[in-house]
C-alpha cells in the first residue's frame, strides 16, 4: 500500500512538471511561413530541422535558431543578423557572403562550415566547434574564440585583430597564417604579428 502511494506521488510530481514546462520546440506557424516566402525574421525555429536545405538569399534575422539542425545547409548571402544560433548544428553549412552582425555561435556545431569572406567583429563564438572550418580571408576581429576547437580549420588571412583565444585550442602552424594583433592566445600571449605599421 506504501509502495503504490509512492508511485502516485511520483506520478502526480511528473505530471506537474511536466505541464510546467515551456515549450522547446519550433513554433510551426513560423516554419510554415518560412517554408512558403524564405523570410521570417524574429521567427521561433528553436531545434527546427532545416538541414540539405538551400536557403540562399533567406531573411532570418533576429531569429531564435538555438540547437536547430542545418547540417550542408545553403546559407549562402542569407541575412542572420542578430539571429540566436547557440547550440545549432551547421555541420558542413556553407555561410559564404551571409550578413552576421551580432550573429551569436554559443556552442555551435561549425564543423567543415564554409565562412569564407564573412564578416565576423565581435561574433561570440565562444565554446563552438570549430574543427576544419573555413575562415579564409573572414574578419574576426574582437571575436570571442575562447574554448574552441578550432583544429584544422583554415585561418590563412584571417583578421583576428583583437580576439580572444584565450582558451582556444589551435595549432601554431594555422595562426600564423592569420593577421594577428593584440590577439590573445593560449600558449603563445599576446602575439601582434600583423599589427599594421603606424
Amino acid at each position: 500500500m506504501l509502495f503504490l502511494r509512492y508511485i502516485g506521488c511520483c506520478l502526480i510530481a511528473c505530471n506537474i512538471l511536466l505541464i510546467a514546462q515551456p515549450s522547446l520546440g519550433f513554433d510551426e506557424a513560423d516554419l510554415e511561413r518560412f517554408k512558403t516566402s524564405n523570410s521570417c525574421p524574429g521567427c521561433d525555429l528553436r531545434k527546427a530541422n532545416l538541414s540539405w536545405l538551400d536557403l540562399r538569399g533567406a531573411d532570418l534575422s533576429g531569429a531564435d535558431l538555438r540547437k536547430a539542425q542545418l547540417i550542408r545547409t545553403n546559407l549562402r548571402k542569407t541575412t542572420l543578423t542578430e539571429a540566436d544560433l547557440s547550440g545549432a548544428n551547421l555541420l558542413a553549412a556553407s555561410l559564404v557572403g551571409a550578413e552576421l552582425t551580432n550573429t551569436n555561435f554559443y556552442k555551435a556545431n561549425l564543423r567543415a562550415a564554409n565562412m569564407t569572406g564573412n564578416k565576423l567583429q565581435g561574433t561570440n563564438f565562444r565554446g563552438a566547434v570549430l574543427v576544419g572550418t573555413n575562415f579564409k580571408d573572414a574578419d574576426l576581429s574582437n571575436a570571442d574564440l575562447r574554448d574552441t576547437w578550432l583544429y584544422g580549420s583554415n585561418l590563412e588571412d584571417t583578421t583576428l585583430t583583437g580576439a580572444d583565444m584565450s582558451s582556444a585550442k589551435v595549432w601554431y602552424h594555422q595562426i600564423k597564417k592569420a593577421i594577428l594583433c593584440n590577439t590573445n592566445t593560449r600558449f603563445w600571449k599576446t602575439m601582434n604579428s600583423g599589427c599594421a605599421a603606424m
